[in-house]
């Protein structure tokens, strides 16, 4: 066998299931095989450079979602008053970026919101570059 020239590819693969009014939507990570961890209900970042992210779910409610990744940023994804999400992005990502969902509601209450197939996926699409592990 021939050793790799580079590290393995930073994925994950992680689902939202239910809301709770402090943290938002809780991220899990069913993945074992992912390469990126989940940390104080945010996906670290540890790579710099590109990044394919697939967003997707139902809600029982109308709500408004964005996906954030540095303070003070424009979010990766804005959606008002949505049931459901099914968008894919490419967004360049840095070492101590810190990815998580924000969600509000108007009539109810965050953990009133049922979700059905809540899952975010992170692939980096450019691997070599800066990274820290």
């Amino acid at each position: 066998t021939v050793p790799s020239q580079y590290p393995p590819i930073q994925s994950i693969r992680v689902r939202f299931t239910k809301c709770e009014n402090e943290n938002g939507f809780i991220i899990t990570s069913p993945d074992t095989d992912g390469t990126m961890k989940v940390q104080n209900n945010s996906i670290i970042i540890t790579c710099d450079g590109f990044y394919l992210i697939s967003l997707k779910g139902y809600f029982s409610q109308q709500l408004s979602l964005r996906l954030l990744y540095r303070k003070g940023r424009e979010p990766l994804f804005s959606l008002n008053m949505v049931k459901f999400v099914d968008s894919v992005t490419v967004a360049y990502l840095r070492f101590k970026d810190k990815v998580y969902l924000n969600v509000t509601t108007q009539n109810a209450s965050c953990e009133d919101i049922q979700v059905n197939g809540g899952e975010l996926i992170l692939i980096h699409q450019n691997p070599g570059g800066f990274c820290v592990y």
